[in-house]
C-alpha cells in the first residue's frame, strides 16, 4: 500500500502545506513517534499457524511482533487556522513497515479542510479516519496518547479488517441531550476499499459502490471522560473469486468479478477517572456475497479490546492489563485475507489475535510516555512470550 501511494501522497503534502504557509494566518506543526526494544521467547504459540505464515504471510514476521530494536519512525501533522470557522489539516506518516521490515514507506493519513460552522453541524471535506468507535478515531498509530503498546488489530490499517481511513464528506457535531449531557454524532459518506481489504481508494472510485459510516456517543458529565457510544458502517466490496487455499491466486484482469455487502457494528465504553480508566470495544461484521458465486456464508469477523489501567503517582504511573482478540471467517472468507500483488489477488495467511498483557506506563515529561509491556499470546505464530519497552514522544 505505501509504495502505490508513496509519490502521489509526498507531493500532495509538500503542495498542501506550501499552500497553508502561503495564505494561512496561524499554523501549527505537530509531530509524534516512538521507538521500542522487544525480547520474544518461547515460541510459536501454535506450531500450524507458524508453518502457514512462513509459507503464506504477507510479512517476514507478525505485525507488531516486537523482537529487537525498532523504530516506526515519524508522524507530522500541519494544521493551518484559514479563518476563524475554516481549518485545514494534512497528516504524513515517515514509517517503517510494521512486518518485521527496513522498508521506509510515506503513508498518508488525513488531508481535509473542515468546515466549522456551529457545535451542532460541522463538514470535513477529504481523506479522514473513519469515525467508526473510540481507537480509530481517538488513538490509532499514537503510542504517545495510548497507555498499552500494541495497535489492536481491528483498526490496523495494514490488515484491513474495518474501513479505518475514509475519502470523502463527514458530517459531526454536538447535541445537548438535557442538563449537561449531550451527544456526538458522525456521519460519513467516502469511496469504498479496493479488490483487498488494505487498498484505500483515494481518487476516482468508478461506480456507485460507496462506505457509508454513523456514529452516536452518549458524553457523561462529571467524569474526566464517559462515553458510550454505538458505531457502524454498510459498504459494497467489488473483488475476485479466488480459491479457498492460501496460496491461490487470480489475475484482476480476467478473474470472476465478486459483490459484496458488508455491515459492521462497533460498540465501545470509555471511562477516564481521578483513580483509573477503562475502554471495552467490540467490532462485529457480516460480508454477504450478492452475485451467488461464492460458496458458504454468511462471513463473519469478531474482534475484542478492553484495557484497565491505574493512575497513580500524581497521574504519572499507569499500570495497566489488557485483553484483545480477533475471529475470523474461515481462511478468510471471500475478501479479509486477499492481498492485491501487481494485479494478481492472493489469498494470504493472516493469523487471528488472541493475548493478555499487562505492563506499565509511567509519563516522564508532558510529552515523553515510557512503557514495558508483557504479552503472553496463546495461539498463532507469534511467540508465547514477549517484553516490550518503548519510548513514545511527541511534539
Amino acid at each position: 500500500m505505501f509504495i502505490k501511494r508513496r509519490t502521489l501522497f509526498l507531493m500532495g503534502f509538500l503542495l498542501f502545506s506550501t499552500a497553508e504557509l502561503s495564505i494561512a494566518a496561524n499554523i501549527e506543526v505537530s509531530g509524534f513517534g516512538d521507538i521500542s526494544y522487544g525480547y520474544l521467547w518461547d515460541g510459536p504459540a501454535d506450531e500450524a499457524d507458524a508453518v502457514l505464515f512462513e509459507t503464506h504471510g504477507t510479512d517476514p514476521s507478525p505485525l507488531s511482533q516486537n523482537d529487537g530494536f525498532g523504530n516506526v519512525g515519524i508522524d507530522f501533522t500541519v494544521l493551518a487556522e484559514l479563518t476563524d470557522r475554516l481549518t485545514a489539516l494534512s497528516e504524513v506518516n515517515l514509517q517503517l513497515e510494521r512486518g518485521g521490515s527496513s522498508d521506509i514507506g510515506l503513508d498518508l493519513e488525513r488531508v481535509y479542510v473542515d468546515y466549522r460552522i456551529n457545535n451542532k453541524f460541522n463538514i470535513q471535506v477529504g481523506s479522514f479516519f473513519t469515525p467508526i468507535g473510540f481507537h480509530n478515531r481517538t488513538l490509532y498509530s499514537r503510542a504517545w496518547l495510548m497507555t498499552s503498546i500494541q495497535i489492536p488489530d481491528f483498526d490496523e490499517e495494514e490488515l484491513g479488517f474495518v474501513p479505518s481511513h475514509s475519502t470523502g464528506i463527514h458530517i459531526y457535531g454536538n447535541l445537548p441531550a438535557g442538563g449537561t449531557h449531550s451527544i456526538n454524532y458522525a456521519v460519513s459518506l467516502a469511496n469504498s476499499r479496493g479488490p483487498d481489504p488494505v487498498t484505500l481508494i483515494i481518487n476516482r472510485d468508478e461506480g456507485d459502490r460507496k462506505t457509508v459510516t454513523g456514529l452516536l456517543e452518549w458524553v457523561v458529565p462529571k467524569y474526566r471522560d464517559f462515553r458510550i457510544g454505538l458505531s457502524g458502517w454498510l459498504a459494497e466490496l467489488n473483488t475476485f473469486k479466488v480459491g479457498p487455499a492460501y496460496g491461490d491466486s487470480v489475475s484482476i484482469s480476467t478473474g470472476e468479478p465478486v459483490k459484496l455487502e458488508e455491515v459492521g457494528f462497533n460498540p465501545y465504553l470509555v471511562l477516564y477517572k481521578e483513580n483509573f480508566n477503562l475502554i471495552l470495544e467490540y467490532v462485529t461484521s457480516k460480508q454477504r456475497d450478492k452475485r451467488g458465486n461464492v460458496p458458504g456464508g454468511p462471513f463473519d469477523f469478531s474482534a475484542f479490546f478492553g484495557e484497565f489501567s491505574l493512575n497513580l503517582m500524581d497521574d504519572k504511573l499507569h499500570p495497566y492489563v489488557r485483553y484483545d482478540f480477533t475471529k475470523l471467517p474461515g481462511t478468510g472468507g471471500p475478501y479479509l485475507t486477499l492481498r492485491d500483488e501487481d494485479g494478481t489477488l492472493t489469498r494470504k495467511f493472516i493469523p487471528e489475535f488472541n493475548a493478555i498483557m499487562v505492563g506499565v506506563a509511567y509519563d516522564l515529561f508532558a510529552l515523553n510516555r515510557i512503557k514495558a509491556e508483557l504479552i503472553h499470546n496463546f495461539d498463532g505464530p507469534r511467540s508465547n512470550y514477549g517484553l516490550t519497552i518503548q519510548t513514545a514522544y511527541a511534539f
